[in-house]
Formats: C-alpha cells, structure tokens, sequence
C-alpha cells in the first residue's frame, strides 16, 4: 500500500551506553488530528494449521417442521440435514446453527434398478499391490479384484527327505535305471531320467564262452550265443571283437563274421569283412558295429533298426558265414576269440 503521511512531533534523547558509545531514542507523538488514522497493514503471517475436511450433504431423513428438528447437535454433525415436510425445504445443519431451504426436496422419483455387481479374483503371487477396478454402464458392473501375495511368512521345520520319483515336477515315464542320469526337460518343465548317456556296460566275453572248433560245409556255423539282460531302456548292442575264422582255397567263396539279435538270421549288429584270398587258411578277423539285415544299411540317431526294446532280455548270435558257392568248408577257432559289447541307448 502507499505510504501513510502524518504531522507529529518527535523527541530524541541520547544516553551512552556501558561501553561509552552515544544511543539515540527518537519518540514519535502524532498530533490530535493524526492519532486516529489507521495504522498500515503488516506483513503477511504464517499459514495457518489445515482445517477439518467439510462434509458433504447426508440427508438423515423426514421431519414435520422446526419444533421437530434434533436437539444437542455438534461440530461432529456438520453436513447432516432432514427434509422439513411444511415447507418441502431442507433443514441443513452447519455444525452451529441450523439453515432452512424451504421448496428445496422436489417430488420423489422413481426408484432405480437394482445394482449388480459381478466380481473376478486374480490371485497372482509375482504382484505386491492389491488392484480394485469396476467396469460397466448402468446398474450392471464388473469388479475385477487382483489380490497379491502376502507377506511371506516364518520358515517352517524341515521336512522328511521323500522320494525324487515321487515328487509332483518329476517325469514317470522312464523309471531309474543303472547308470542313468537325473537331467531337466526344458519343453515340459518337468526332471526325467535319462538313460547312461555313454552307454552301459561293457560286457565282454573270452575264447571260452565261444563254442568248440567247428569246420562244415554249411551257409553257417554258430560260433557262440550271449545272453543280454534286460535294460530300462532301449538300446543298440554296439559289438566289437575278433575270431579266427578258415575257408578252403577257392577263387569265389567267402567265410565272414556276422553277429545277430535274436536269432541266427535277426538283425545284424556287427560284422568282420572277411577272409579275401584263393589260397585258404585260417585268419584271424576283427568284428565291429554294422548295423542292417540282409546287407548293412545308414541309421539316424532315432532309428530303431537292429536295437533293442526296453525291458527285453536278449541275446546275441555270433556266426561265420559263407559268401558265394557251396561245397565249400567254413569254420572258426575257439581260442583268441573275445567280445565286448556296449549298450548305446536310442530314442
């Protein structure tokens, strides 16, 4: 605002103070005509404490006329009003005295439809913060609630050891077997066993589990049968081993080893190349894996040719077989023959 002018007389004293340094007191006396102006505001004081949020309208319901209206009311029913039947108006109380609208409530109007509320729960433990929200126009709503985890709580007791294959992420469609290996499968989600993944075994056969010395003239001579037990898995003998095998001297007929599943003429597993000479003799001829039937034929990781089904015992059929004509003397010699076999799982 504008400065204030007025007339006054002023009064100044001096006095000096304990150190000797002089002090000046001015007294201001306005005249008569002056005392009575105004004095100019200060400045603006601090902001005030907040106050009590007001309340809004909360109609408690019908009186006849003022001599009816409720007696000790407080600060505490501020807000609170009654429709006043004379007058059709509002008496509103205002925490301190009482406020009448006369012709304020109008004529009643029709009642409205019933509120329906359909509510969906998501209970999602990865959430923290619980989620309210409706949806929908009219008396129709959707509330859908999202109700997070809780705190998590104490630590429980440890619990008894149980089994691996009992437990509820655990596969069951291939029990444990020897020398398989505990392994996750990421498509399903779930802990499985899988078979030895190098193979299981060896087992391994001397010249003596091989049959005596035999010569014939005959397409095929067994040189020895062995038995395999049975695996919780299948599998494909891969066979390696060696035998001395003879064939008179002839310029076209052949004595090689073959080594079969099942049965003299099942499937092949292994194989020796042979003996390739006119003059005879006996040699002695390496065998290793060959799989096939009547010739050796490629496999894929999954094929199933010349293998093993699960939990089926079998065995093998080691023989010295002719290639071309007959009337021809084969054989085999017992001694510095062997075998080893491994099982290789498939699938």
């Amino acid at each position: 605002m504008a400065d204030v002018s007025f007339s006054a007389h002023i009064t100044v004293d001096e006095e000096t103070d304990v150190d000797g340094l002089p002090i000046l007191s001015a007294t201001v006396t306005p005249d008569d005509e002056s005392a009575e102006l105004p004095l100019p505001a200060g400045p603006t004081g601090p902001a005030g404490p907040t106050g009590s949020p007001r309340t809004t309208f909360l109609k408690m319901g019908e009186i006849a006329d003022a001599a009816a209206r409720p007696v000790d009311l407080t600060e505490d029913d501020r807000g609170k009003w009654w429709h006043r039947l004379d007058t059709d108006g509002m008496d509103f109380w205002t925490g301190t005295t009482w406020v009448h609208s006369p012709g304020a409530v109008g004529v009643q109007g029709p009642v409205a439809p019933a509120t329906t509320i359909t509510p969906t729960t998501t209970h999602n433990p990865a959430l923290t913060v619980p989620a309210v929200r409706f949806t929908g126009t009219g008396p129709a709503l959707d509330l859908a609630v999202t109700a997070p985890a809780g705190l998590a709580g104490p630590a429980g007791p440890p619990g008894d050891s149980g089994s691996i294959s009992t437990a509820t992420d655990f596969d069951q469609t291939i029990g444990p077997g020897p020398r398989g290996v505990f392994t996750w499968a990421q498509g399903p989600r779930r802990w499985k066993v899988q078979p030895a993944p190098n193979g299981f075994g060896v087992w391994s056969w001397p010249s003596s589990s091989f049959n005596a010395d035999t010569t014939a003239d005959v397409d095929r001579i067994i040189a020895g049968t062995f038995a395999l037990p049975e695996m919780p898995f299948a599998y494909r003998p891969m066979v390696w081993g060696r035998m001395p095998i003879m064939t008179e001297a002839n310029s076209s007929t052949f004595a090689e080893i073959r080594v079969r599943i099942g049965s003299e003429t099942g499937p092949m597993v292994a194989a020796g190349a042979g003996i390739r000479t006119t003059v005879g003799g006996t040699y002695t001829t390496p065998f290793a894996p060959a799989v096939g039937d009547s010739t050796t034929k490629p496999i894929s990781p999954t094929s199933t040719l010349a293998s093993v089904p699960a939990y089926t015992a079998t065995s093998l059929i080691v023989a010295v077989e002719r290639v071309g004509q007959s009337a021809v003397d084969i054989g085999f010699v017992q001694a510095a023959s062997y075998m080893t076999v491994w099982a290789q799982p498939i699938g």
